[in-house]
């Protein structure tokens, strides 16, 4: 996509969708405004409320990314960040080159970044790798550690709750093991 394409379309969008999900957000605090309305439809409406805000980020996220220059691929994203998260523990890095959705994009970017750092704070272990590879047109990332194990998704304080809810709401599939070997996660979109 061109620079002039990929600047028509971040106005579009937010000329269109983000000004719609502005004005559905204010529609939301009129109704919270409201004396006549009950505490549970309250809270469905603030629930609500908090939904159409994390949308409005999610659209001027992908605006801005539209709108930058130069365009830096998911690749060379995740080829810096994990540089910078586990400099020298960084064991592996195999990324393909292929065409990713912007909007997966982020989100494996943002779920690489929060893998590698649990690698890093909590594994205690000397390698992490780093995979990223297109499966049957599929996105597959995975990330693994030789650390001393034992993450779960009961004791993972929200970090591992968090991808694995993520990659559920995108549709994909997330799985994970971990023992005395180290820590697997691998991730499917």
């Amino acid at each position: 996509m061109s620079t002039s394409q990929r600047l028509e379309l971040a106005r579009n969008i937010h000329d269109g969708i983000a000004q719609d999900l502005v004005a559905l957000g204010y529609e939301l605090d009129l109704l919270l405004a409201a004396t006549e309305s009950q505490e549970p439809a309250r809270k469905g409406i603030r629930s609500l409320r908090f939904q159409v805000d994390e949308l409005i980020a999610k659209v001027r996220r992908e605006m801005y990314q539209l709108r930058q220059v130069q365009v830096e691929s998911v690749q060379e994203s995740l080829t810096k960040v994990a540089s910078q998260i586990c400099g020298p523990l960084l064991n592996r890095l195999d990324i393909a080159e292929f065409d990713i959705p912007p909007a997966v994009g982020l989100e494996i970017s943002s779920m690489a970044a929060e893998l590698l750092r649990n690698s890093v704070r909590h594994s205690r272990g000397s390698q992490i790798e780093l995979l990223l590879s297109q499966v049957e047109n599929h996105t597959y990332l995975e990330v693994r550690d030789n650390g001393e194990g034992g993450a779960t998704l009961e004791s993972s304080r929200l970090g591992l709750i968090g991808i694995k809810e993520r990659t559920e709401l995108l549709g994909g599939v997330f799985t994970y093991h971990s023992d005395s070997s180290g820590t697997r996660v691998a991730i499917t979109l």
